[in-house]
């Protein structure tokens, strides 16, 4: 797997809550699904999650304050 490719999913647990459970709570199966090696599903394992889950919550609420300035017509 490319480092793009493991870069999608951490993306995706970053902005998708429920693919981020999934990946805490059963990996095996959230990893067994995409074309990762032994040495990628290790560190994905490894990963702090509370770490991810903080950013994953900064995120929206990044989007979620731009979208309340665009809709106020703010720049």
């Amino acid at each position: 797997m490319s480092l793009n490719a493991v870069q999608g999913i951490i993306s995706r647990a970053v902005t998708d809550t429920e693919f981020r459970e999934a990946l805490r709570t059963n990996p095996d199966a959230v990893l067994g699904e995409r074309d990762v090696t032994p040495d990628e599903v290790t560190a994905i394992k490894a990963m702090d999650w509370s770490a991810v889950s903080s950013v994953g919550t900064d995120v929206e609420l990044r989007v979620s304050r731009f979208g309340l300035v665009r809709a106020a017509g703010c720049k």
